[in-house]
């Protein structure tokens, strides 16, 4: 370089800005609200709690008296949920006045500013009544914006029916389910006598198992995909595979008959597990019959 002469300015390039990429917009949380199912009164029947019951052969039970008839709709429960209703029933206080099960939830409700309305028996899948519970907003107290009116969740009817008892509610059976289960009120007068000999308890196991056993059921495949299903967190694809299996129920009668024996032994209702033994066994005849004749 000359003597004399400047540098040359050396201009370095810019560093680039840093420019955050744009986040997409989130996407808004709505609120979803439960609302209650459809319910149609022409559908169903009113009935009121008749009878509670504990035998030592068929277990606990609820007579349902269905309104303007002279039928009961047998419903049979556990042990502690049969002790809640009457306990309920006769006004008799819990030991040491403490809130068990059903009256923690019915004081629950009520400090959140809701009661049961009412309750009904929707359905009956294989031998088991399904039922749901309607819950509203306490009289004089105004829903939150959003909120509907009245909701209703699935229950089991000794659930259902000890919190209308708790809450005055109306109950209500379907009436294809009353049709179909109702029975005259005689049928639960006294045991008729004579009647013979009853079967010991394990022989009335060791013959049911030896008739389910030789019974194959079309929902063995469903309820493994279920089981998986529930395991890894699949609960769309498991209620689906549950409905499934509650539509098969619903149609065909030795499964339902099977699953009521399995109930009825694991409930210790051995007089029942019998009688319905003996109508799987003989349903199984009819089909085999019917198929040798279709064969020839």
């Amino acid at each position: 370089m000359a003597l004399g002469t400047l540098p040359q300015r050396v201009i370095l390039p810019q560093r680039p800005r840093f420019v955050a990429p744009r986040q997409p917009p989130r996407p808004s949380r709505r609120l979803v609200v439960p609302r209650a199912s459809e319910f149609n009164l022409s559908e169903y029947q009113e009935a009121v709690v008749a009878e509670v019951r504990a035998t030592e052969k068929n277990g606990h039970i609820v007579l349902l008296r269905l309104k303007d008839t002279h039928s009961l709709l047998p419903v049979f429960i556990g042990e502690f949920e049969c002790g809640a209703l009457v306990s309920q029933i006769n006004k008799k206080p819990t030991v040491q006045g403490r809130p068990l099960t059903h009256d923690l939830m019915k004081n629950t409700l009520e400090a959140l500013g809701f009661r049961v309305t009412k309750v009904r028996i929707t359905a009956l899948v294989g031998n088991t009544y399904h039922a749901r519970v309607h819950y509203a907003r306490a009289r004089g107290l105004k829903a939150a914006d959003g909120m509907a009116a009245e909701v209703d969740v699935d229950a089991r009817p000794s659930d259902a029916v000890n919190l209308a008892v708790r809450f005055g509610a109306a109950i209500y059976v379907n009436k294809e389910v009353a049709a179909k289960m109702g029975q005259p009120g005689h049928a639960f007068d006294a045991s008729p006598p004579g009647g013979g000999a009853t079967e010991q308890h394990s022989d009335v196991v060791r013959s049911c198992r030896e008739e389910i056993a030789a019974f194959h059921d079309p929902t063995i495949m469903i309820k493994l995909q279920l089981q998986v299903a529930v395991v890894e967190e699949r609960f769309e694809e498991a209620k689906t595979l549950r409905d499934q299996i509650d539509k098969i129920l619903a149609s065909d009668r030795a499964l339902s008959l099977v699953v009521a024996i399995e109930t009825a032994i694991e409930d210790g209702r051995y007089e029942e597990a019998a009688r319905l033994r003996d109508e799987f066994k003989a349903l199984r005849q009819a089909q085999q019959l019917s198929s040798e004749m279709s064969d020839l």
